[in-house]
């Protein structure tokens, strides 16, 4: 397996090396969102999940990002795929930002970054870069893209995943 558990740093696992574009997630890869159920990665087989990792709730690009996805949201839906937004913020942070621009997308807590480290989304003072990770329906690793628009990227990986169902 390619993802290791080697040891800590400040209270924080170090990982061998980020999963790539067709591994397998692990079981134990999960967030919480903000009503602090977790989501498990693994557990989301049968369907493509997209994770869209962005540095701060309710600044201009990650509000147009956020928003995008939510009026986008139930294409994603129809074509099987569930959306979720990721940032090292907490659920108070996530609620308020939700229900500011009344949100529809679902968003996960990676408070230390250790879901966006396992994926190779970098983390600089506190705040995750905006990429976004497609998984299959196999609990795979489908796609990986750094450092996109927000205010392109909801569309792009809406066309992305329309793509993948004619193959």
């Amino acid at each position: 397996m390619k993802w290791l558990k080697m040891g800590t740093l400040l209270g924080a696992p170090l990982f061998a090396q980020a999963l790539k574009v067709g591994d397998a997630v692990p079981s134990t890869l999960a967030a919480q969102d903000e009503k602090s159920q977790t989501i498990r990665f693994a557990d989301l087989k049968g369907q493509w999940v997209v994770l869209y990792f962005y540095p701060h709730d309710d600044t201009p690009g990650c509000t147009s990002q956020a928003k995008e996805f939510s009026r986008l949201l139930d294409e994603f839906h129809k074509i099987g795929a569930q959306v979720y937004g990721l940032s090292t913020q907490g659920a108070e942070s996530h609620k308020r930002f939700r229900q500011k621009y009344q949100l529809k997308v679902p968003l996960l807590t990676d408070k230390d970054g250790q879901v966006a480290k396992a994926f190779g989304v970098k983390v600089f003072a506190g705040m995750c870069s905006r990429d976004v990770v497609i998984l299959s329906p196999e609990g795979k690793v489908a796609l990986i893209r750094q450092g996109v628009s927000p205010e392109n990227s909801p569309s792009e990986i809406l066309a992305w995943l329309k793509a993948q169902q004619g193959k």
